[in-house]
């Protein structure tokens, strides 16, 4: 799998729906968000992985060290120097080298390389919601998202969203492989990639699976079913980052 290839690929295809869609398009996924939110928060993103890995650093860097995105037209020509950037960035960098990453584990630039491919395919699809031109996450990549959603990103959110849930939750890609268990006790979560029972689990293809787990779409959409306690369906909702 080439991180970086899909990651070039897909800003450029948010970008394009971005075009399409105008600055003051809705994006439904973030409630007042519209299009230049997006594009201005993406393209953040994107620059502060730049800083981090271009310098190794080992904190967060400061907000001083950037430019607030234009609210008009000119956003969508910095967004695409962005993406250069941070592309070239990550191509050029060894990726065992130190950097910081929020998790506090896996502290390498391999992380950023990973979390920016699978950040911006979710980005992607909020662009092209707001253009009424969604396109399916390739079943490679939604795995990719969807692994890294529940072994890594989750963990660390849970803890501070919703120390109180409780429950199991189990993934089940139907077009391909790929299944977790997520298990739950007062925050803190377990994940394992296996086959087991959940006490609530959601199945259908890999892309609106991915787009559900990360509360882009509902879990009856486009061929996804949902099994077991439906009151678990807020609490996962709740924790997504």
């Amino acid at each position: 799998m080439d991180h970086i290839a899909d990651l070039q690929r897909d800003g450029l295809a948010l970008l394009d729906a971005a075009r399409a869609a105008g600055l003051r398009a809705p994006v439904a996924a973030c409630p007042g968000w519209d299009v230049s939110r997006l594009v201005s928060h993406t393209g953040k993103v994107l620059e502060r992985t730049t800083i981090l890995v271009r310098e190794g650093l080992d904190a967060p860097p400061g907000n001083d060290r950037f430019v607030r995105f234009p609210d008009d037209e000119s956003a969508f020509d910095r967004f695409a120097d962005v993406l250069d950037d941070t592309v070239a960035a990550l191509a050029e960098a060894d990726p065992d080298s130190s950097c910081w990453n929020f998790t506090g584990n896996d502290l390498t630039t391999r992380f950023w390389v990973r979390r920016m491919a699978n950040e911006v395919a979710i980005h992607r699809a909020d662009a092209e919601i707001a253009a009424g031109a969604l396109q399916p996450v390739g079943p490679e990549r939604a795995v990719d998202a969807i692994d890294e959603l529940v072994t890594v990103m989750l963990p660390y959110s849970a803890a501070l969203k919703n120390p109180e849930l409780t429950g199991s939750y189990h993934l089940h890609c139907t077009d391909t492989d790929g299944e977790w268990l997520a298990v739950f006790t007062d925050g803190s979560l377990v994940a394992t990639r296996e086959h087991a029972k959940g006490d609530l689990a959601v199945r259908g293809p890999a892309s609106p699976l991915l787009l559900w787990a990360f509360n882009r779409v509902p879990a009856d959409a486009d061929g996804l079913e949902s099994f077991g306690d439906p009151a678990l369906l807020d609490g996962w909702a709740s924790i997504v980052p």
